[in-house]
């Protein structure tokens, strides 16, 4: 055999233990009575310290769960920004030094009376300020402003966006495994919980309004480098910032990857008057994600109660690049708490909870009065990147200010859509038929047949390993992808072992029909798995739910199933016939 030959083979025995060691976690997560699978801390008990922490979860359709559709209130959202706006016009106006205008919103109409003695002046100030509102009517010596058309839409796509942020907050924050959480039409959102069965916590938990506060970072503080045996996973890091009068300011955190295992760990850690913040780190992929501890002073310094309004805005300075960052509007309250707060904090850090979330900690540089605030985006990142990190911590600071009310649209308690009975009869069917589909194989191909069957196995290995770490969904629209994928593998197989056969007719050896039989069906395999790849991409991409569970569980096997019958099989008949252990008459 030639070097190329047991590279083949190192590499395929190395995807078979891989293909093992990703699957222990959900072979120990499975043998969990199926009451106490989701209750915290109980797989991670049963789990093996060295296996991976990812498994397969179950849907909702095979395992239970809470279904939730959510109207978002976008129209009552729309006035309540009128409201806030004539706060604005007014605050503006009186800055302008414009006298004796009186600025009143209406909360039942969404408009805004102006009402000023030099009228075309307050009106020029405010077209030039407020381009998303006109001038709907003018009655004498006041006039009426709306929201223009463009801007409504807008304002209720982020009430939305806003309320799919808080939740996902609060989802993440709550543990529920793999849930599912998305818009549906213009103003719903669909809040799925496999395995959660407590409806009335659900709904206090995801309709309460969302809580923004802004603390100081307690950076002096080292009681974090004075804990022992921190638990698995959890290490202890530096934060080195310059603070006042130019000084390098070193403050210890602890990260992790499982936010669970470290807000367990810190209970009743804090010094007094201190408390823990955890801020989420989202890596590239969901497997990058991790947790990291700010010290916060306990009291709050100012809460979203004062913001009225967060948007992203480009700075204009020369030499910034257009650079986009976070504009926060306080109202006049807000402005001086928030004034003091700065001016007696600088050069410290401001937590930005939501949620009992730390979503961001920029520095203090200097005192912010007149209740606006801009919070640069850090980091030499791309445009596009920060740009999107800007807009969803506007996001996460207007939801805290003042979200659209959420109202529970409609509620099921969801049991699986197969029982324990009929899961077990569905398990033993698909158990027979696979045995039969293998015994088949074995009988009418002989050799190939098992060679084939010893693939088959592989890639039903193969493609719940992908799953399991990509901490996957199975579903039973993805158990028919599976079922399918695997079909699809044993077609492939037949198609080799076929031409092998007309291969040795033509009176060739077995090495010469092989290689030949391989080199030829090469591209009739490929051809068909890369069209199927095709529409299991598009369905992924245009589909939800379920449907993309299908495509996604499609895609994973096709690509298992090209490895496997191509490379796999190939490796195991060459190393027989290298061997000199096959011959004709047994052989295929």
């Amino acid at each position: 055999m030639d070097r190329a030959w047991y590279w083949k083979a190192g590499f395929i025995a190395a995807v078979a233990l891989l293909a093992i060691y990703a699957l222990i976690p959900s072979v120990t997560y499975f043998r969990l009575p199926a009451t106490e699978r989701n209750e915290a801390g109980v797989f991670e008990a049963h789990r093996p310290s060295w296996a991976p922490k990812k498994h397969l979860n179950l849907g909702l359709d095979l395992q239970g769960g809470i279904h939730l559709v959510m109207g978002v209130e976008v129209d009552r959202a729309v006035r309540e920004k009128s409201v806030r706006r004539a706060e604005e016009i007014a605050a503006e106006l009186e800055r302008k030094d414009i006298k004796g205008a009186d600025v009143k919103g209406d909360p039942d109409t969404g408009f805004v009376t102006v009402k000023a003695p030099d009228l075309s002046r307050t009106k020029a100030l405010i077209a030039d300020e407020y381009s998303d509102m006109y001038v709907r009517k003018v009655n004498g010596d006041s006039f009426e402003l709306a929201m223009k058309d463009d801007a409504i839409k807008s304002l209720k796509e982020s009430a939305v966006d806003q309320a799919v942020k808080a939740i996902r907050n609060r989802v993440d924050k709550w543990g529920v495994s793999v849930p599912t959480i998305a818009k549906r039409g213009d103003s719903s959102i669909l809040v799925q919980l496999p395995g959660y069965s407590n409806p009335e916590k659900a709904k206090e938990l995801l309709g309460r309004t969302a809580q923004l506060e802004f603390k100081i970072v307690d950076d002096t503080d080292t009681v974090l480098t004075t804990f022992k045996d921190l638990p698995p996973g959890v290490t202890l890091d530096w934060d080195r910032y310059t603070g006042a009068g130019d000084s390098t300011v070193s403050s210890p955190f602890l990260r992790s990857k499982d936010r669970a295992s470290l807000t367990n760990f810190l209970k009743d850690k804090a010094p007094a008057g201190k408390e823990f913040g955890i801020n989420r780190i989202d890596g590239r992929t969901k497997a990058d994600t991790e947790y990291r501890t700010f010290l916060l002073d306990k009291k709050a310094g100012l809460t979203g109660e004062y913001v009225t309004d967060a948007r992203v805005a480009f700075d204009q300075a020369p030499g910034e690049g257009n650079r986009p960052y976070v504009q926060l509007n306080f109202n006049g309250t807000g402005a001086n708490l928030f004034g003091k707060l700065t001016k007696d904090n600088i050069k410290r850090r401001m937590a930005i909870v939501l949620d009992d979330t730390v979503d961001s900690a920029p520095i203090i540089q200097t005192e912010i009065p007149g209740g606006i605030c801009s919070i640069h985006m850090g980091g030499l990142k791309p445009i596009s990147e920060i740009l999107s990190e800007a807009k969803d911590l506007a996001l996460v600071l207007k939801s805290g200010a003042l979200p659209a009310p959420v109202r529970i649209l409609e509620e099921r308690s969801v049991g699986a859509s197969l029982g324990p009975e009929l899961i077990r009869r569905g398990s033993m069917a698909a158990l027979v038929g696979l045995l039969l589909v293998l015994a088949f194989m074995a009988l009418y191909y002989r050799f190939s047949g098992v060679v084939a069957d010893v693939a088959l196995v592989l890639n039903g290995l193969v493609v719940l390993a992908i799953m399991a770490m990509l901490d996957s969904t199975l579903t039973l629209p993805g158990i028919a992808g599976f079922v399918l994928t695997l079909g699809m593998a044993v077609d492939a197989n037949v198609l080799i072992n076929e031409r092998i056969r007309e291969e040795m007719k033509t009176g060739k050896s077995v090495a010469q029909a092989v290689s030949t039989g391989y080199d030829k069906v090469f591209w009739t395999i490929f051809d068909g798995h890369v069209t199927a790849l095709v529409a299991g991409f598009v369905i992924r991409a245009y589909g939800s739910g379920p449907v993309r569970g299908f495509a996604t569980t499609l895609i994973i096997g096709l690509l298992a199933s090209m490895f496997t019958s191509i490379v796999v099989t190939r490796a195991i008949v060459e190393w027989f016939v290298g061997h000199g252990k096959l011959h004709k008459a047994v052989s295929f």
